[in-house]
């Protein structure tokens, strides 16, 4: 199962981030199912970087204030007036009670006609259960001024939480309990925003995280742009001392067994740094990684079994990762570079001189095996033009690796809420080309 964030500012869309919308995807025979968890304003325009609209197969709105629905009038109108005809069926819509009413009273024009030829809308109750495809989603009623619900969504026994806006409720305990990675509302600042029954802190999200008991990542979203991200973290890793990360458009999780970003260490293999999250992660198709592994190791009998290869790509989004794998195979790029701290908070091993990783393009798809050669663990400060000159990329010089690198490594420090600087221990690594034969060094 896989979770990506469209938008996840709260109350209003940010200037970073549109409004509440996350975008949860799962294979199950023989397609890739998609279901919307919210669709907040702004939302539209990033969801479609992810997925068509009219492969959609449901959407859950978990109460009716318009940062968490008001983009389904931008959705009835790809379905309605699409060149060529509209969308066939209705889309299911589950939503709070009253739901089809508002959508319409939203889109002026509707008020007597509604959107019931586009969706079919389902009445969400309190520890109601859905079926779409392979996704079980259960809603719990939460504790906020208008009907509101929250969604525990499970998947081949994978478990994702989402709390919808909320503050401390009993209906938590279920929501949360044994989730593999818990998305929670942490709108309000503890010592600032002391009224009750709107919404949790990050504090007294933590709180409810270890009160349910089995979370293993914590992700706080809907933080208001007026909010310092970095307080709302910090408020709750006095209390959390799991995995915990801050929400951002564009990121990207694999919920289940090992859950991790989808991206986390191929960001922290990245080189420039001027990849945005307003562009497209990557979705990795790791068994064709797999798959081009195996076609190496069967031409190399007598290598040592070192188990499965990373399978990742170099920068955070398809763009970039396009762009930086063209410098591998077209170009001098044998170097990489990432912050020390980013592989621990992630629970990732660091690499290993003579181990392979598998390297993909903004697609997926693998394009090269590569081995690493050499590595050194040293202050960012300690960088040398020679080191720039090998990772290749651009001009080449050393003035523009600093440049790339600061900004993407400070993007990485606020993700895992640490100060930057260029004190911090980075893995410099070369590597060569190991397949396939055409392009191996």
């Amino acid at each position: 199962m896989r979770l990506t964030v469209v938008g996840c500012s709260g109350s209003f869309a940010g200037p970073d981030s549109p409004a509440s919308s996350y975008l949860v995807q799962a294979e199950h025979g023989g397609r890739t199912w998609s279901m919307v968890l919210d669709l907040g304003n702004g939302a539209l325009g990033p969801l479609q970087r992810h997925v068509d609209l009219a492969d959609l197969d449901a959407v859950f709105i978990s109460h009716l204030h318009p940062d968490h629905c008001v983009d389904i009038c931008g959705l009835y109108v790809t379905r309605k007036y699409r060149p060529g005809g509209a969308v066939p069926g209705q889309l299911d819509v589950h939503a709070p009670t009253g739901a089809a009413d508002r959508f319409a009273l939203m889109y002026h024009g509707l008020e007597h006609a509604g959107m019931s030829a586009e969706f079919a809308v389902h009445e969400l109750g309190d520890a109601r259960v859905r079926t779409v495809g392979p996704f079980t989603v259960t809603s719990y009623r939460v504790n906020h001024p208008v009907e509101a619900y929250g969604f525990r969504v499970e998947a081949d026994g994978a478990v994702l939480a989402y709390t919808g806006d909320t503050d401390a409720t009993a209906a938590l305990g279920p929501l949360l309990a044994g989730a593999d990675l818990a998305l929670m509302d942490s709108a309000f600042v503890d010592g600032r925003d002391d009224v009750e029954g709107i919404h949790l802190s990050g504090r007294r999200a933590a709180e409810a995280a270890v009160a349910a008991g089995g979370v293993e990542r914590l992700v706080l979203t809907h933080i208001p742009p007026w909010n310092d991200p970095q307080v709302c973290r910090a408020q709750a890793a006095e209390v959390w001392d799991g995995p915990l990360e801050l929400a951002a458009p564009g990121s990207t999780w694999t919920v289940g067994g090992t859950t991790d970003r989808t991206t986390d260490r191929t960001a922290d293999r990245t080189a420039d740094g001027t990849g945005g999250h307003g562009q497209r992660p990557v979705q990795i198709d790791r068994a064709a990684g797999l798959a081009m592994w195996d076609d190496y190791r069967a031409s190399r009998p007598g290598l040592p079994d070192e188990g499965e290869p990373p399978v990742e790509c170099f920068g955070d989004t398809s763009a970039l990762a396009d762009e930086l794998i063209a410098f591998v195979t077209e170009g001098p790029k044998r170097a990489t570079a990432g912050l020390v701290a980013a592989y621990a908070a992630d629970g990732d091993p660091l690499p290993r001189i003579g181990a392979h990783w598998v390297a993909c393009g903004g697609d997926g798809r693998p394009r090269v095996v590569l081995r690493t050669r050499e590595l050194r663990v040293g202050p960012l400060h300690t960088v040398d033009a020679q080191f720039a000159w090998d990772e290749g990329e651009y001009d080449r010089s050393l003035e523009s690796w600093l440049d790339g690198h600061n900004r993407f490594f400070r993007r990485e420090c606020d993700r895992i809420g640490i100060e930057f600087s260029d004190e911090l221990e980075v893995v410099f690594e070369r590597f060569d080309i190991a397949w396939p034969p055409d392009l191996a060094d």
